[in-house]
């Protein structure tokens, strides 16, 4: 069986990182990535430039790689959508909680208004080209666990929007027992079921028991991100993003097929090491090298 990783390193991953990555180093990384084998990515979010600095260069960012393929953006609100409209982009990730003040303080409505405002803003995008991630789906910092009817009822909404629903461990709290209990709420629903997952370094538990017991319930799609570089900046103590590099090596050493030779990721991955040790790189080091032959 084939796991499905989609690349979240160029938004997710950067958005909040300690570091800066130059507009031009954003493109390489993102063109690393996708020789290496990742051909699907978010690669910007079309947010507000004082509300997330690191993402001030979307539209540039964008239309630098749109030549690679049709890569996925993160949209907030309709300015964010009108924006990347502009820019080109027919890949549309939304995005809302199952948490009541999750989206009182990031999205500023309820989950009723927002997907109301979604549903309008969709209107002539096709399902296919959608991704509906639901935040908190397995614990918010500021309400628990979820009640199963509200996360049910957030889920019925992200199907009807999207044909991919993303479930999104926000601050690394799943368990197993909990992965499958959450996942069975899925049957019924007509779209794709995915993963982003987060390790969170003060709950001590291995983000991969969440992943296997995901892959054995029938999980194929899941987000992660170079280096395990990002997490949610509204959100205190998110933790990390699963990592890229190790969800392929879980996954060749437990028999499934990812499509991507770890080796190719050497470049991307020195890329992000350098700049989070703040050691300025030369681009022409990174666009010049060859990957390593399949």
């Amino acid at each position: 069986m084939d796991i499905e990783i989609y690349e979240v390193g160029p938004r997710d991953g950067l958005q909040n990182s300690r570091f800066s990555m130059s507009t031009n180093n954003k493109i390489t990384l993102i063109r690393e990535l996708y020789h290496a084998g990742l051909n699907n990515m978010e690669i910007a979010s079309f947010v507000h430039p004082k509300r997330v600095p690191n993402m001030s260069d979307a539209e540039e960012v964008f239309k630098a790689t749109k030549e690679l393929g049709d890569f996925g953006v993160l949209i907030p609100n309709q300015r964010g959508f009108d924006r990347a409209v502009e820019s080109g982009a027919t890949k549309m990730n939304v995005f809302f909680s199952v948490s009541k003040e999750f989206n009182n303080r990031n999205l500023n409505m309820s989950l009723h208004d927002k997907f109301e405002e979604l549903d309008k803003m969709l209107i002539d995008v096709d399902r296919k080209d959608v991704r509906a991630y639901i935040s908190c789906a397995f614990g918010c910092p500021f309400e628990g666990k979820p009640q199963e009817y509200a996360l049910k009822d957030a889920m019925l909404k992200a199907d009807y929007l999207a044909e991919t629903v993303v479930l999104c461990d926000t601050i690394g709290v799943a368990h197993p027992t909990q992965m499958v209990q959450i996942l069975d709420l899925t049957k019924g629903l007509n779209a794709d079921i995915a993963l982003h997952l987060h390790e969170n370094p003060n709950v001590r538990r291995n983000i991969f028991d969440n992943v296997k017991v995901a892959a054995e319930w029938g999980i194929t799609k899941f987000d992660s991100s170079i280096n395990g570089l990002g997490g949610c900046p509204f959100i205190p103590n998110s933790g990390s993003n699963l990592s890229t590099n190790q969800l392929i090596h879980w996954a060749h050493n437990n028999g499934y097929e990812t499509n991507v030779n770890i080796n190719n990721l050497h470049y991307a991955t020195e890329l992000v090491r350098n700049l989070e040790r703040g050691i300025s790189v030369p681009e022409a080091l990174i666009t010049e090298a060859k990957p390593v032959a399949e």
